[in-house]
């Protein structure tokens, strides 16, 4: 993908893009540096072009994907690179980490809050590493979900919206 920052053509490379993709272009105006006033949206999903990637992220966490489904997406075999993680980035982190170790987060509910309680831990201050050590040491049991991805070509955005789709 190419840089849109600054690139006042940016709204016929941000429908271009998601035509390709078959994702609905809905109007809105841009937040950021890429000067844009259309976005993807699939469902519960907002996508905007950011400098070189699309940042797709849900309206709540539980409309995110659950992580049995993120992990399946962040395995996909992807055509020009190893993985589809590499491109389709759990939480937006540039090393590529599984949503096991980034990205994937409880609902902070009520019951989810009282849990970290009983265990004692903040449920104000804990992190998102801190989770998900918890979570790996099966301590706590709660259903995790990604709900923000950076996704970084047209592979990885067709992939996306396809995977969103069939939920």
């Amino acid at each position: 993908m190419i840089n849109l920052a600054g690139n006042k053509d940016a709204d016929k490379h941000i429908y271009e893009e998601l035509y390709l993709a078959g994702i609905e272009a809905i109007k809105e105006n841009s937040r950021g540096e890429v000067p844009y006033t259309v976005i993807g949206r699939i469902g519960n999903w907002r996508l905007r072009r950011a400098w070189y990637y699309w940042i797709a992220s849900a309206e709540r966490r539980e409309d995110g994907l659950p992580l049995d489904i993120a992990m399946k997406l962040h395995n996909t075999k992807h055509p020009t690179k190893e993985i589809m993680g590499n491109t389709i980035r759990s939480g937006g982190h540039c090393g590529c980490p599984s949503p096991v170790e980034f990205g994937a987060e409880p609902v902070y509910d009520e019951a989810f809050k009282l849990e970290l309680k009983l265990i004692r831990e903040d449920p104000e201050t804990i992190t998102n590493g801190r989770v998900s050590e918890l979570c790996h040491l099966k301590i706590i049991t709660a259903p995790r979900y990604v709900d923000c991805y950076h996704i970084d070509d047209q592979i990885g955005l067709c992939e996306f919206g396809k995977i969103i789709k069939s939920l």
